[in-house]
Order: structure tokens, then C-alpha cells, then sequence
């Protein structure tokens, strides 16, 4: 089995986790903590879906499976996808990108406030064929914007992808990296952004998570790092790809983006898991942050 191979079998896991991660959030009964995506139990199997609806076995079962702060990132991570989302829904922007779409519900969720906005929804053959297959033996109605197109992100050529999926050039595009670029190689890297430079319009939006450089150098900074790197290594998953901490502006800068917002686990905690009173109720995964940017 080559590394594509590889790679491409044993994808799902981190699919399926965070698909879980999200079906539990929904049924909790704080709040603070609960989830916004609503549709994320239709991907479950029973057991998984049994497991999501018992609060004691929900809590158990994530404490078992999830390190130390990624159920609290999840969480606020597909709330501030959410909103990218539906600003550019707002703003009426020609094309919506999801890279690495997963088992994401948002094309569906947020159906009623999509004027005409083109989604384009990409991943790997195996998990977007398995996430069809759901949708057709549930009897899912899918928008008629949504579009799905099979990729490998590290091989294939994003641009005749796109094209022949229907994308237009030198629209305002939003495109949703969440859970991707860590996975990817440098190459891979330079490729997207270059991609999205030359070919939409200034105005035009990127919305992703990362992980700090350091923590592929296994320099444990940050809380919940500790073994984290090796879990997803064995998950046949390895993260390839970091920004170093203090860097973020400029690396955008230096690819053609200002940097709108930048989102720190402190951020997170700050935003989503904060009491009125200041009690902070969850600790969030301190090796990843979002950055919001813009093309300029």
C-alpha cells in the first residue's frame, strides 16, 4: 500500500470523529456547550448515535476518544466556520469552497439563506462517496447549489477540478480550509493559496484552522499537546504542515491576504465557553487557532 493509499484508507477516522464530536455537541444541554450542527447524528451509525443522545455515555465516550480540549475546539471551530459561512451567504457571494468537507452539513443547514450561491464541496473519493450513499439511503434533499467533487488535495490539479465542476473564475469566493492545511505539504500549501489568488476576485475569502509549527517539532507548549501529534500519526493521519506562532500576518501577507481576524484558543475560550460571570466552563486545545482572511 503506497502513501496515497494509505492515507485515503484511513481518512475516515478523523471524518468520523469529528462528525461524532459534532453530533454530541448538539444534544448538550448548556448552552454554552452546545453545538450548531444539527444534522451531524444523520452520519452516525446506531451505536454512535445511541451514545450521543445518553448524556453520561456522551461524556465517557468523548473523555475516552478525544484529547485533552479537541471536543471544546470542535465545537467552537464549526461555530466560526458557521458564521464565515453565513456572512458569505449574507453578502451574497457568487461561490462557497469547502476543502476536506467531511461529513459537513452547512450546504443543507443553511439551505433557506442561500440566494444562488454556488457550494462546492471537495474530499478525497472515499469519504464524499460514503457521505452520498448516506444522504440517497436516508432520502436527503441536497440544494440544488451544492456540487460534490472528488479530489486527492495533494496530487490533483484543483483548477481543472474546479472548472470541470462548474467553478467560475473572478468571482468574490469564500473558501473553508477546516481541518485541512495540517494535513497537507508545503507544496500543497503554497498551491491552494496560489490558487485562490489568481483566480477570484479581490474581496474573496479564507477561512482556516491550523497548528502552530512547533507542535510537529513535538515541543509540548501548549496544553493538550502532549501526544496529540502521535495520535494522529497513528490514525494513519500524520499532520504535515505548521505556521510558526507570531507569523500569521505575514504569511499572508507575503501570499497576497490581509488578515482579518486571527483566533487563539485564549480567543475560543474568551467567545464560547465564558460565563457571564467569567467563569470559564471548558478548556479549549491549545495547539490550533483560525485565521479569517481576505484576498487583497
Amino acid at each position: 500500500m503506497n502513501e496515497k493509499e494509505r492515507k485515503e484508507k484511513n481518512s475516515p477516522s478523523t471524518a468520523g470523529f469529528v462528525c461524532f464530536s459534532r453530533a454530541c455537541a448538539a444534544e448538550e444541554r448548556d448552552a454554552l456547550m452546545r453545538g450548531s450542527d444539527n444534522l451531524a447524528q444523520i452520519f452516525l451509525p446506531k451505536w454512535a448515535w445511541a451514545v450521543s443522545k445518553i448524556p453520561v455515555l456522551r461524556k465517557t465516550f468523548i473523555q475516552k476518544i478525544a484529547p485533552a480540549g479537541i471536543y471544546h475546539y470542535v465545537i467552537a471551530r464549526t461555530k466560526v466556520f458557521d458564521e464565515s459561512y453565513m456572512v458569505a451567504l449574507k453578502d451574497q457571494f457568487s461561490q462557497i469552497v469547502i476543502l476536506g468537507a467531511g461529513m459537513d452539513s452547512r450546504a443543507l443547514r443553511m439551505a433557506a439563506m442561500n440566494s444562488g450561491t454556488r457550494i462546492f464541496e471537495l474530499d478525497i473519493p472515499r469519504i464524499q462517496q460514503a457521505k452520498i450513499r448516506i444522504f440517497s439511503r436516508k432520502k436527503v434533499h441536497l440544494p440544488k447549489e451544492l456540487v460534490f467533487v472528488p479530489i486527492d488535495f495533494n496530487t490533483s490539479d484543483l483548477l481543472s477540478v474546479l472548472i470541470e465542476a462548474g467553478f467560475r473564475l473572478n468571482q468574490t469566493t469564500l473558501f473553508l480550509g477546516e481541518g485541512i492545511l495540517m494535513y497537507l505539504d508545503a507544496a500543497a500549501v503554497e498551491h491552494l493559496f496560489r490558487f485562490i489568488r489568481e483566480t477570484s476576485a479581490s474581496g474573496s475569502r479564507v477561512t482556516f484552522d491550523f497548528v502552530y509549527a512547533s507542535v510537529l517539532r513535538k515541543e509540548q507548549q501548549y496544553y493538550g499537546e502532549k501526544g496529540l501529534f502521535d495520535t494522529v500519526a497513528q490514525a494513519g493521519e500524520g499532520w504535515t504542515f505548521g505556521i510558526e506562532k507570531g507569523t500569521e500576518e505575514k504569511f499572508l501577507q507575503d501570499r497576497g491576504f490581509k488578515l482579518v481576524s486571527l483566533l487563539t484558543p485564549a480567543d475560543l475560550e474568551q467567545k464560547y465557553f465564558t460565563t457571564r460571570e467569567g467563569r470559564l466552563i471548558g478548556r479549549v486545545n491549545g495547539t490550533h487557532c483560525i485565521v479569517l482572511a481576505e484576498l487583497i
